[in-house]
């Protein structure tokens, strides 16, 4: 009796050793298949506040939790200001790499977001996001030559885009949006909506406010824009309603 009653224990112990193992061997599986197959540590980088004129630089970690090994096709960064470079492009099954981002924060403010898209060899995506604040720099005051966003990174968002365009909507939208907000509702410069006044608002773009966020866009101020191409953007914010229904 004594002999069946320990064997009848062995049984049930073994059964229930088993039975977590399984549960155990599960839910690692399930853990795994839960990741994603390109996956970026963290996906959200902050880096508080910068002082302007110096890099904004984080370091993502870059996964590949396929079965086999990768290849990192594309990195796209949302601006011509922000660079994005891995240590290697091709990574080992269950491998990573790191990826250096740094961006230009010439004329930037509080705020910024700046987002980097990737895929690779197999069709996966990901986004890495850095988060940071720009605050004054008491040392770039008054200095000579000092930047803003027409020159140098900058140039590739605020400047060449504008180049050419005819339409004052096309304008706001590849010069101006990106600050001013879409439609013109602000974000992180004023709205440009409730203007009377079509000669004043012109003046306000031709001359800007004397800051690097906000320069002279006409080319007589070193900006990239006519004053036809002036007129037009102008004309086509005076078309908006101050208030949306």
């Amino acid at each position: 009796m004594v002999k069946f009653l320990g064997l009848m224990f062995l049984l049930l112990l073994t059964s229930c050793v088993e039975t977590e193992k399984r549960q155990f061997e599960t839910s690692k599986e399930a853990g795994l298949e839960a990741l994603p197959l390109l996956h970026i540590q963290p996906e959200v980088y902050s880096l508080g506040d910068i002082k302007e004129g110096e890099a904004a630089i984080a370091t993502f970690f870059v996964r590949n939790n396929n079965q086999e090994t990768i290849e990192l096709v594309n990195i796209e960064a949302s601006c011509g200001c922000t660079a994005a470079e891995p240590d290697s492009y091709v990574i080992a099954p269950g491998g990573f790499t790191q990826l250096k981002v740094a961006v230009d924060t010439t004329a930037k403010q509080l705020g910024i977001t700046k987002t980097i898209h990737i895929s690779d060899s197999l069709g996966n995506k990901a986004d890495a996001v850095l988060q940071f604040n720009v605050v004054d720099n008491p040392h770039r005051k008054g200095s000579a030559g000092v930047q803003g966003i027409f020159d140098g990174k900058c140039a590739s968002c605020h400047f060449e885009p504008l180049v050419g365009k005819e339409k004052g909507q096309d304008i706001y939208k590849v010069g101006c949006a990106m600050c001013h907000g879409v439609g013109a509702k602000g974000a992180y410069a004023m709205s440009l909506r409730g203007f009377t006044s079509l000669k004043n608002l012109e003046k306000s773009i031709t001359k800007g406010n004397g800051k690097a966020q906000m320069p002279g866009f006409a080319i007589s101020e070193g900006g990239p824009l006519s004053p036809e191409q002036i007129h037009e953007l102008a004309k086509w914010l005076m078309s908006l309603p101050v208030k949306e229904n």
